[in-house]
């Protein structure tokens, strides 16, 4: 796929405003496709809004000269707007999404972008955050959530003793990231699969009608609150209900009580102390640049409420495909639709 490299040429766009578009797209993918995905009720969210990242990171490579430096400016573009849109993310996010790109420009700065640089960087980011997701776990919880889980899953065991049932917590770790590990490559030949069909397009046969009304997401501070809260909440009781009547040993006790104190211990500081300090670090580094990349950041803030029109039109023009045969054709759409929309008769 090397030889590829400006493709996107072919249609006589700017090579500039290709970039800025595909960097508006990365940044409405990141602040806000994943909540639009939830409304259509996709599995695996988290792992599709990783994989619409991959893609643009990997058209944005393709279409710039200098991989590098046209990525970090992108990268920075897209932290700067998911602060300002969505001041409330977790700091996770903030490192998924660097990590991707800073992977990106190293896969595709060495050895160019490829079908296996593609898939490289699919599995890679995919097994990242999968073990971002174990680690945050274990960290809150300690060894105590994978004791709990042994418990519950050999209780199950009993239940079902008519089953060969050898699951331990170790096994569901190494099922865990075998899921995210076989969706990075599935990911990976899919982003192949859409690069094709958006050079198959043919702009002028396109007839865009974006008069569409697009839903109302509420993203204010109180409920991204009480999201926490009860996703923490629901965590704690799932381990203490094996802890408290699985475990008929003295110990049960002790271990409820220090679960406890550790996980709000470790909650309230993480969400008190380090990541207010953390996000000001990053604040006071994405303002430096802000004015530097203030005319950028000004045209993709313009050109966002139509890249979300154009969204939600390839969505339901593709309703008569299924399944991830809906989503190449969706993704290649409006990335395709995203970028020569002025060139499209309405």
């Amino acid at each position: 796929m090397s030889q590829q490299k400006g493709f996107l040429k072919s249609h006589e766009i700017n090579p500039t405003k290709t970039v800025e578009r595909l960097t508006a797209l990365w940044a409405l993918n990141e602040c806000g496709l994943g909540g639009v995905m939830h409304v259509f009720k996709l599995p695996f969210t988290g792992i599709f809004v990783g994989g619409i990242s991959v893609l643009l990171i990997t058209l944005i490579a393709l279409s710039a000269n200098k991989t590098g430096s046209t990525l970090l400016k992108a990268l920075t573009i897209v932290l700067m707007i998911k602060v300002g849109v969505s001041p409330y993310t977790p700091l996770p996010a903030y490192f998924a999404v660097s990590f991707q790109a800073f992977l990106g420009i190293l896969l595709y700065g060495m050895f160019s972008v490829n079908t296996v640089t593609i898939i490289v960087l699919c599995v890679v980011t995919f097994l990242e955050s999968a073990l971002q997701k174990l680690v945050t776990l274990t960290i809150v919880f300690g060894q105590t959530f994978w004791k709990a889980a042994d418990v519950y899953v050999d209780w199950i065991g009993h239940q079902f003793s008519f089953l060969p049932f050898i699951l331990n917590s170790k096994a569901l770790i190494y099922s865990f990231l075998g899921i995210y590990f076989l969706s990075g490559i599935v990911a990976g030949f899919l982003i192949l699969r859409t690069i094709k069909l958006i050079e198959q397009i043919n702009i002028s046969q396109i007839d865009l009608d974006l008069d569409t009304t697009l839903p109302e997401f509420n993203t204010k501070k109180k409920k991204f609150k009480n999201k926490i809260i009860y996703s923490f909440l629901i965590v704690l009781i799932v381990i203490l209900l094996p802890v408290f009547y699985f475990n008929n040993g003295s110990e049960s006790w002790r271990n409820a009580v220090y679960l406890i104190i550790r996980s709000v211990l470790i909650v309230v500081i993480w969400y008190t102390l380090l990541g207010p300090f953390l996000m000001k670090i990053l604040n006071k580094f994405l303002s430096k640049k802000r004015d530097f990349y203030q005319a950028d950041l000004k045209d993709i803030l313009n050109v966002l409420p139509t890249l979300k029109q154009i969204i939600f039109h390839s969505w339901r023009e593709c309703k008569h495909f299924k399944g991830l045969n809906r989503l190449s054709h969706f993704l290649a759409r409006s990335i395709a639709y995203s970028l020569y929309f002025e060139s499209i008769k309405k």
